[in-house]
């Protein structure tokens, strides 16, 4: 068994924990909320990585994994989940995308080269809100990343 299973594990584990705390936390500074936010997005791309290097680990690629493009340049066998995570990453309105470049601009400030799929939350002066409480896209985005994962881990064990 890979070790990276185990650490991808962790990643979405400490992704929810933090997200957890978002939510237990609405009425907190939304300093506060931003860094647990942002927090989780962190935790949610390490784990994505995390997952890329477990899928390198699966065909013998034992070298550094910084991004799927690299992964599918590099390894020497590319299998049937990466054709898939590179679908979905070519795909500018999958979640993926969407975390991908979430992720990617919340290295750089505000309006800085951001790409279109960047998730921004903007809040309408007198609106009324239809839900009591807001969720975080990183929540949907860790949803669909577990999902993922499983489903691609127990295909595998199928085979």
């Amino acid at each position: 068994m890979s070790q990276w299973i185990g650490f991808t594990n962790q990643k979405l584990y400490q992704c929810r924990l933090l997200l957890e705390q978002l939510a237990a936390l609405q009425s907190a500074a939304p300093a506060l909320q931003q860094a647990l936010e942002e927090s989780a997005l962190y935790q949610l791309r390490d784990a994505w990585l995390s997952y890329l290097a477990e899928l390198g680990d699966m065909v013998a690629y034992r070298q550094p994994v910084s991004s799927l493009e690299s992964l599918l340049q590099n390894t020497p066998l590319i299998t049937g989940e990466m054709r898939e995570l590179k679908h979905l990453a070519e795909n500018g309105f999958s979640w993926l995308a969407q975390m991908l470049a979430a992720a990617d601009a919340q290295g750089r400030p505000a309006g800085m080269n951001q790409p279109a799929a960047a998730v921004q939350t903007v809040e309408a002066p007198g609106r009324i809100a239809l839900v009591a409480t807001q969720q975080s896209p990183v929540a949907g985005w860790l949803q669909d990343l577990t999902r993922l994962i499983e489903a691609q881990r127990a295909n595998r064990q199928e085979s």
